[in-house]
């Protein structure tokens, strides 16, 4: 089958781009025809990307000027398809299919919405909202990540044959790479932005490091907030027992060193940060934002406690740093949790959606 993924910026180092490398490599591997055209930014990913996955870029101006700009796109992406004319197009973020609607209804091509936010979540655009209500008139199927945001789509929308909820692979670790016990290090990674409410953490870790001033927070990750949060942490008296490690490409020598994971998020799509730090057999206390968090933290791998209650947060990673048998149960159960999100169950599931929409098509094997 002839495949073409289309993203906005294939170059961006996100969660978004790094899945879609994954994902298209695993349906390469299986015998597919596969492409990935960037929108707006260079077709080169710092991620790893199969040799048999074709790049290109579309090289869109993403100039100022609301019907221009809108225009240009709406027909970079028309000509971009036909010229390919793959069996099925996925279009990686819903924002795309806001520049669809003139044309959908008249290409060959299946077309897929492959949405990695929650239904509630805008970041401000509104051509979020109307991409989505285009893909809900006009996209062959529906993608999202969580099994309650299609719920959410379901009932919102009223249709329930087009949405399909596929979670997104998580890498493969090695399983030698297990915390160990000598470990007194919690760790939390993600960009430093209100959504993942690292102010709480921060005002939580002030009541741990009361109890157990040995122990330390480590802080991946760079955005807009860093000198808010940094000033807090020195405010709170922090200063000595919580790190801010910036932006690093050795993430997973942080996951390797760390006892536990924590995550604060006000809201998520599908938190791959909860997906890698479960893959390293790492015990998670995470805040129950609306998606993601229960879907992923299953078996007792994890504890969940309400959005914004630093005091939960605290009692609960206060709680397991004094109980290292329990960490260490819970770091089995996080691996075999992680054995869900495999990244070769996951493209098999895509295999199936996708031949569900080109019957004609035979699917492949699995990817190995």
């Amino acid at each position: 089958m002839k495949i073409l993924f289309i993203v906005g910026n294939l170059s961006s180092d996100g969660g978004t781009e790094r899945v879609t490398c994954e994902i298209a490599s695993g349906l390469a591997r299986a015998g597919h025809d596969v492409t990935i055209a960037s929108l707006f930014g260079p077709a080169t990913t710092s991620f790893h990307l199969d040799d048999a996955v074709m790049t290109s870029e579309l090289k869109l101006k993403e100039a100022r000027g609301g019907v221009r700009r809108f225009m240009g796109i709406s027909s970079g992406l028309l000509a971009k398809v036909r010229r390919h004319q793959a069996g099925a197009v996925i279009l990686v973020d819903s924002i795309l299919f806001a520049f669809c609607a003139s044309w959908a209804p008249f290409v060959r091509s299946r077309l897929v919405c492959w949405e990695h936010f929650n239904l509630g979540t805008h970041h401000g655009s509104h051509l979020r909202t109307v991409g989505r209500s285009t893909a809900v008139r006009l996209a062959d199927a529906i993608v999202v990540l969580t099994e309650r945001d299609a719920t959410a789509w379901r009932a919102r929308y009223g249709f329930t044959d087009k949405v399909q909820a596929i979670w997104n692979p998580v890498p493969r670790i090695p399983q030698e790479n297990a915390p160990t016990q000598a470990s007194r290090t919690v760790l939390a990674v993600g960009r430093l932005t209100e959504q993942k409410g690292f102010d709480v953490l921060l005002e939580a870790w002030a009541r741990v490091a009361r109890q157990h001033p040995d122990w330390r927070l480590r802080i991946v990750g760079w955005g807009e907030d860093e000198n808010a949060l940094k000033a807090q942490a020195w405010t709170l008296g922090l200063s000595e027992s919580v790190v801010f490690v910036g932006r690093t490409s050795r993430v997973e020598e942080e996951y390797q060193r760390a006892a536990l994971f924590a995550m604060s998020s006000r809201w998520e799509g599908l938190p791959m940060t909860l997906l890698e730090a479960q893959s390293f057999g790492l015990p998670v206390v995470s805040t129950n934002c609306e998606t993601g968090p229960a879907e992923i933290l299953q078996g007792g791998s994890g504890v969940l406690v309400d959005v914004e209650d630093a005091a939960a947060l605290a009692r609960e990673l206060c709680l397991l740093i004094e109980d290292a048998p329990r960490r260490q149960q819970m770091s089995l159960l996080a691996r075999e949790n992680a054995a869900r999100f495999d990244a070769d169950v996951l493209c098999d599931e895509w295999q199936q959606l996708l031949a569900r929409m080109l019957p004609g098509q035979r699917v492949l094997d699995k990817a190995s």
